[in-house]
């Protein structure tokens, strides 16, 4: 019983990590390839799941593509809004999950 409820405990805990992980992973860059992808930038890995216009959000760059952006949090000069789609996010999520509980796995394995 004890060892059931701490393999529960273990798998609730990297559930909360991967969610955590995910979360955080918006504030990654991304590479924008030409001046019309600014418009529908989207954020999240492993699977994008955060759109943001960055135009809206004033981003002026005028240089060369590609170029990496992140996501843009300058809300007090150009609101925007950051969209949050939620069939990806939960992708990310089981597949930050499985990555995790695969890690403990060969950890257990070969370690122990």
């Amino acid at each position: 019983m004890i060892e059931l409820l701490d393999r529960l405990l273990i798998w609730l805990f990297l559930l909360f990590i991967s969610i955590f992980l995910v979360l955080i992973s918006i504030f990654l860059p991304i590479t924008i390839h030409e001046r019309e992808e600014l418009g529908i930038a989207m954020f999240g890995y492993p699977v994008p799941f955060a759109q943001q216009d960055l135009m809206q959000a004033g981003v002026d760059y005028l240089g060369d593509y590609p170029y990496k952006f992140t996501i843009g949090l300058d809300f007090l000069d150009h609101p925007s809004r950051i969209y949050i789609y939620k069939i990806p996010f939960l992708l990310s999520v089981i597949v930050v999950y499985v990555g995790l509980l695969i890690i403990r796995y060969l950890h257990n394995r070969f370690l122990f």
